[in-house]
């Protein structure tokens, strides 16, 4: 009797079989990510609440407003989502595999992720975020191979109420949280006390670990979602996609509205209380516009007609390269805020700075429409994929010699056969 036994290996995605949802999605989130960061690097942690300026024009009262109720606290569940909706597609990709391989190849993933991330924070930007994806990959690789829905979103949901209790954290004023003074983001080693900033960096990054608990959740919804495929659904759920949208978008920007007003010196000297309450309300406002956003680009591609027009295919190029993108914002926003180099600082307010983010992604957009034209990959994502499915070493022992009645091994071709 034969047996006939597929030969798997991971594999990486092609280019040519990646679908639209996910990289539109992808491609509008660094827009969101690049308006989240840029004022980080600008004004370092401010001790006004949420590190707003305490004191701000009426027109940068406006922006802060716009930007609290769409973007702060909006963009980075988006952004855990999607990785979260990513691993769905990294295991669907794999196909028939067994369990344990798979949980591996997601930790292995993880690991580099926190490598990347790391290095990131050590030399750009010490608010990094992806090596706390990579820590959630670490975490949740067994539960999102093995827990059913039902489980996942059980998980989920309990950790929706640690993440709620970091929001009512986020929202007290700094002075109660014991911090009055500016402490800066960017000490960069580029200038001449490398040695103490890398230490400061390393602080920092640790302590902004904090951030995972408010990311988890995000991260499981979106496996969740990955695996009703939601970012390729047709028009024929047209009407659900559009109720999602505007019910997310609306409750997270009505969730936002107490704590853009006091980001905006607006609503002064609240109650530690209410304080705390509009924390809670912005972050889990944040998980719904996350939802409202991942639906309105779910129905931009079940709209998009082939050839895809100019927007849609800068947003897709983009999303291909988002890992590539988002390290190369910071680096961008480092040259441009940094003293040791051009030097802006604080010298602007959060709408000039909101304009400088916007450029600042647009110049991402170009340079992905760029290697997409000379078909060239973001060297971000060829290095982690690199990492992430490198072969298993091959044993280093010696080879048993050729002869007569030992034939050399024939050639393979994907299937092996066993009698």
């Amino acid at each position: 009797m034969v047996a006939v036994r597929q030969d798997v290996t991971a594999r990486a995605t092609p280019v040519r079989a990646r679908l639209l949802g996910p990289d539109l999605a992808r491609g509008g989130m660094l827009l969101l990510i690049a308006l989240a960061n840029v004022d980080v690097f600008a004004f370092g942690f401010l001790p006004g609440f949420r590190g707003y300026p305490v004191e701000q024009s009426v027109l940068d009262s406006v922006f802060t407003v716009v930007r609290m109720v769409l973007v702060d606290g909006r963009a980075f569940p988006l952004f855990a989502a999607l990785f979260g909706y990513g691993l769905t597609q990294l295991l669907q990709n794999r196909g028939s595999v067994r369990a344990g391989r798979s949980t591996w190849l997601l930790r292995r993933r993880g690991i580099w992720l926190v490598a990347i991330g790391f290095v990131h924070g050590m030399l750009l930007f010490t608010a990094d975020i992806v090596a706390l994806y990579g820590l959630c990959a670490l975490l949740f690789a067994g539960l999102v191979v093995r827990l059913s829905d039902r489980g996942l979103l059980a998980v989920a949901l309990s950790l929706t109420a640690l993440a709620l209790l970091s929001g009512a954290l986020r929202g007290l004023p700094a002075e109660a949280l014991g911090q009055a003074e500016v402490v800066t983001a960017t000490p960069t080693i580029f200038g001449g006390e490398a040695l103490g900033a890398l230490q400061a960096r390393v602080g920092e990054w640790a302590v902004g670990a904090i951030r995972l608990f408010g990311l988890m959740p995000a991260v499981l919804f979106g496996v969740y979602a990955g695996r009703r495929s939601v970012l390729t659904w047709g028009p024929e759920r047209k009407r659900v996609l559009g109720l999602v949208a505007v019910a997310g978008l609306a409750v997270g920007i009505l969730a936002g509205v107490p704590s853009a007003l006091m980001a905006a010196s607006i609503w002064t000297d609240p109650a530690l209380g209410i304080s705390a309450v509009a924390g809670t309300l912005h972050l889990a406002g944040g998980y719904a516009a996350a939802a409202g956003y991942l639906a309105l680009f779910a129905l931009l591609a079940a709209a998009v007609r082939q050839p895809p027009g100019p927007l849609v295919k800068a947003l897709s190029v983009s999303g291909q390269r988002s890992l590539t993108l988002y390290l190369s914002q910071s680096l961008l926003f480092l040259v441009l805020f940094d003293p040791d180099f051009f030097g802006l600082g604080d010298n602007f307010g959060i709408a000039v700075n909101s304009a400088v983010a916007v450029g600042v992604w647009v110049v991402g957009v170009l340079s992905a429409l760029l290697m997409d034209r000379l078909s060239v990959r973001g060297p971000a994502e060829v290095l982690l994929r690199r990492l992430t499915y490198r072969p298993p070493a091959r044993s280093a022992g010696p080879r048993p010699r050729r002869g007569p009645d030992r034939p050399g091994p024939t050639p393979r071709s994907g299937v092996s056969r066993r009698v």
